[in-house]
């Protein structure tokens, strides 16, 4: 009997500037769980969402830790109800003025983005204040490839619509609390940012490598320090990697 593949399709969408560096990056962050498990696995890209297969012995253990960690696409339209809890990825920022589509796995029958509605934008990071989406996705940092937890509000024919979790709201108002700017980093991983940090001597310009994703990270920094101008100083080390400006307005 010849054994079949397993197939998932993870919540992790795997930005550009990542695969350029070749699929091995992927391979060795993807391998990491699969320590001392009796599998073989292969992976692959679905619209930029990471697809495994896997077979073997410790097949379903192995699914399971990976379907735990980076969580799974919806993939159909049909699996989506209201209310629903999806792991989702800014895409096209700034590119309409109603709000920001959200790519949250959707492949099937047909590709469809979400939309984060420009009023729930406002009221949910804006203060209610009547700010322009772009406004409002340049005071956050979030571009193209930032992951977002959110819930799906409405379902009409082929539209869907989401705002922000309670989670992902609290994440971004926290940074605004305190006076810490932050770089992102999109298209590294978080043992490449933290090289790059040690190399461009910021170690103590930068508090800590925090992973919003599997390619996505946030270099928090220290008091004082202008997220500016570490990226003038860590872009040479980290080419053809996204890296944008997180200014918080706390100051001390």
């Amino acid at each position: 009997m010849v054994e079949e593949w397993q197939v998932a399709t993870l919540a992790e969408k795997i930005p550009p500037q990542a695969l350029k560096q070749g699929s091995h990056l992927l391979r060795n962050n993807l391998v990491k769980q699969a320590k001392g498990l009796n599998v073989e696995s292969e992976f692959s890209l679905e619209g930029y969402w990471l697809q495994i297969r896997v077979k073997g012995e410790d097949a379903d253990a192995f699914l399971n830790l990976v379907k735990h960690e980076y969580g799974v696409a919806p993939v159909s339209r049909s699996n989506l109800e209201k209310w629903d809890l999806v792991n989702g990825f800014v895409t096209g920022a700034g590119r309409i003025g109603y709000g920001v589509y959200i790519d949250i796995g959707i492949r099937e029958p047909a590709p469809k983005d979400a939309l984060f509605p420009l009023h729930r934008m406002r009221a949910q990071l804006g203060d209610g204040e009547a700010k322009s989406s772009r406004e409002i996705l340049d005071a956050n940092a979030l571009v193209d490839y930032v992951p977002l937890k959110m819930i799906v509000m409405e379902l009409e024919g082929e539209n869907i619509s989401v705002e922000l979790s309670d989670e992902a709201r609290d994440r971004l108002v926290s940074w605004r609390r305190y006076p810490f700017d932050r770089v992102i980093v999109v298209g590294a991983d978080k043992a490449q940012a933290e090289n790059a940090v040690r190399a461009s001597g910021l170690q103590s310009d930068i508090v800590k490598v925090e992973s919003l994703s599997l390619f996505v990270q946030s270099l928090l920094c220290k008091i004082g320090t202008d997220a500016p101008g570490v990226i003038a100083k860590i872009g040479s080390r980290l080419r053809g990697v996204g890296l944008r400006s997180y200014r918080t307005p706390t100051k001390l």
